[in-house]
């Protein structure tokens, strides 16, 4: 079926259900950043296959919305004279709605694909011109989409006590008496990485992510009801602590919430992440709903010694495959690019994965790496194809950001490195970036301290100078779970987390000159608290920092300082775990400068 045959299909199909308007999300049930092929109506409708976006379909027209990442590649993947390209964020659904909409118009949503707080903010903008948003009992893409692939079936594994620090009933515990102090009797979950710590499991369903699908309902007395196919725990159901809970068939979901809400009881859920569908069903069967954050989502980030204690090793495993691949790198990008024939970026984002998979309890890389050079790495979420990619060439530069799923961890580390020839302005953004990366790696801050509050600090050096970058310095991440983990986020945007020890976090600042280049020092840290109770950050990655491209001139002697100590500590904790030629590089990378 071609992408205008399925466009004309699915406004037959909204005729028939009297739509005259349909929003197609690129979400799942569990408003996922990877979602599964069964998940992809987007990509199915459209052809894009970007990892955000929106599309809106109406009788006579249709439109795109996608970030300013994505210009270039929606351009070339869907048919814009079929959809118009609107901006995600400049000129999103819900506003584009407010000025096109007409009265007594019906909009209709997956419940399944939206959250409660989306839905409210399209209502608002919906109503506001006559408008109705109505919740569509079924996906009309699904009716049409008839070669739809299988939702994952992935077998579930029991996650290492040894390594969670915590049993799984004793976190049921734990996490229900938080319900109950907030007046709530039962607290409905649908991240699948709050579910897998929650129960001490891990998946593989969706690619890069290691945790099963489903759907929780955990009581105040931390009883859980787990909605999930039992034929993901065949293999590991006698290894799993399942003490307290009940599996159940994951179609019987809404209806056992429903029965719950019926009893009048007061339901948790997360407006920001659960699906709509679980809020309307409390509220249809005579529930109250609590819309608060859900309570996983901070005990998760509090990482305890266990799960710090096997970040760190897993780092450091991840660490050493960084260092065999700079080596091989070193050794062959610029003499292969004069012999003719240069190393690709898949090549550069293959070996490494190669380099991942000598080292133990490696799963699976952790997102798609960001294997780019030049102009190429001016795009801050770039990813090379078979058939749109770039050679490194034989003066050039590279940027690689890349991290591995560990049992006993995930890992995100980025690197930028010149290849032959350096020029002044490469070197003068490097300098600036490497500036704001130790700033912010030297910093002590007190505890009440927000992302918000310090991000400042690593743009410094580049607003000296009239420049910025546009993404944030610094998110979570997970143990074995998701690479991209909140609540905690360093940023310009105000988040109201505070920063804990504990907590893992990245130091990441960037630039980025459109079609030249993009450079980008990204450490994983955990965030320590000293003696006299201030935070800091303590690196993860230890992973040299590449000093040729450095204007010495532009550092100060501390900056000097703090780059030779983590050289230092870099050598002295990774020498071990490697020899021959790719310890003698490791010598050189590190040396005192």
């Amino acid at each position: 079926m071609s992408d205008a045959t399925r466009l004309t299909a699915l406004r037959q199909e909204m005729a028939a259900k009297g739509y005259d308007a349909f929003l197609v999300p690129l979400a799942d049930a569990h408003q996922g950043e990877y979602i599964a092929p069964c998940d992809k109506r987007l990509k199915w409708l459209t052809g894009f296959t970007g990892s955000a976006g929106m599309g809106l379909v109406r009788a006579h027209d249709a439109a795109i919305f996608v970030d300013g990442r994505y210009t270039v590649q929606v351009a070339r993947e869907v048919d814009l004279k079929t959809f118009s390209h609107q901006h995600l964020h400049n000129n999103p659904p819900a506003k584009w709605l407010r000025a096109n909409a007409g009265k007594g118009d019906r909009i209709a949503y997956d419940p399944w694909l939206h959250t409660p707080a989306q839905v409210k903010a399209l209502e608002a903008e919906v109503t506001a011109v006559g408008a109705k948003l109505i919740a569509a009992e079924q996906n009309p893409i699904d009716t049409i989409w008839h070669d739809r692939p299988a939702r994952p079936m992935a077998d579930v594994i029991a996650y290492p006590e040894e390594m969670a620090g915590e049993s799984a009933p004793e976190r049921r515990q734990r996490i229900g008496k938080i319900v109950s102090d907030a007046g709530a009797d039962r607290l409905v979950l649908s991240l699948p990485d709050n579910m897998a710590w929650l129960m001490n499991v891990r998946g593989g369903d969706v690619a890069y992510n290691p945790m099963p699908q489903g759907f929780i309902i955990l009581a105040a007395n931390g009883k859980a009801d787990w909605f999930i196919d039992d034929t993901k725990l065949a293999r590991a159901r006698t290894d799993i602590n399942l003490e307290g809970v009940t599996v159940h068939a994951p179609g019987t979901f809404l209806t056992t919430l429903a029965d719950y809400a019926n009893t009048h009881e007061t339901i948790w859920i997360d407006g920001n992440w659960c699906p709509a569908i679980c809020a309307q069903t409390v509220a249809r069967a005579g529930g109250t709903v609590h819309d608060a954050p859900d309570p996983v989502l901070h005990a998760k980030a509090l990482k305890n010694t266990a799960e710090l204690s096997a970040m760190r090793a897993a780092n450091a495993r991840d660490s050493v495959a960084w260092v065999k691949f700079l080596h091989w790198l070193d050794a062959n990008a610029a003499s292969r690019a004069n012999a003719g024939n240069p190393i690709t970026e898949l090549e550069a984002a293959d070996a490494i994965l190669g380099y991942r998979k000598e080292a133990n309890q490696f799963m699976e890389p952790s997102f798609e790496s960001i294997s780019a050079t030049d102009g190429n790495a001016a795009l801050c979420h770039y990813a090379p194809t078979k058939d749109a990619q770039a050679s490194v060439g034989a003066d050039s530069t590279y940027l690689l950001d890349s991290g591995g799923q560990y049992l006993d961890g995930t890992t995100d580390t980025t690197r930028s490195v010149p290849i032959g020839k350096i020029s002044d302005e490469y070197r003068d953004r490097y300098t600036r970036v490497l500036k704001g990366h130790i700033a912010l790696a030297q910093l002590r801050f007190p505890k009440g301290t927000k992302g918000h509050h310090i991000d400042a600090v690593a743009r410094i050096p580049l607003w000296q100078a009239g420049l910025d970058y546009d993404h944030g310095t610094g998110h979570g991440v997970g143990v074995c779970l998701n690479v991209h983990e909140g609540p905690q986020r360093i940023g310009k945007a105000v988040n109201d987390v505070e920063l804990a020890a504990g907590m893992t976090i990245t130091n990441e600042p960037g630039y980025y000159e459109a079609d030249k280049f993009g450079i980008r020092i990204e450490n994983l840290c955990e965030i320590v608290e000293g003696e006299d109770g201030f935070l800091e950050l303590n690196d993860l990655t230890l992973v040299p920092i590449d000093t040729r491209p450095i204007d010495f001139s532009m550092l100060t002697k501390a900056e000097v300082d703090w780059l030779n100590a983590y050289h230092a500590r870099v050598r002295a904790e990774l020498m071990p775990q490697v020899n021959g030629a790719d310890a003698d590089w490791l010598t050189r990378a590190t040396e005192p400068v």
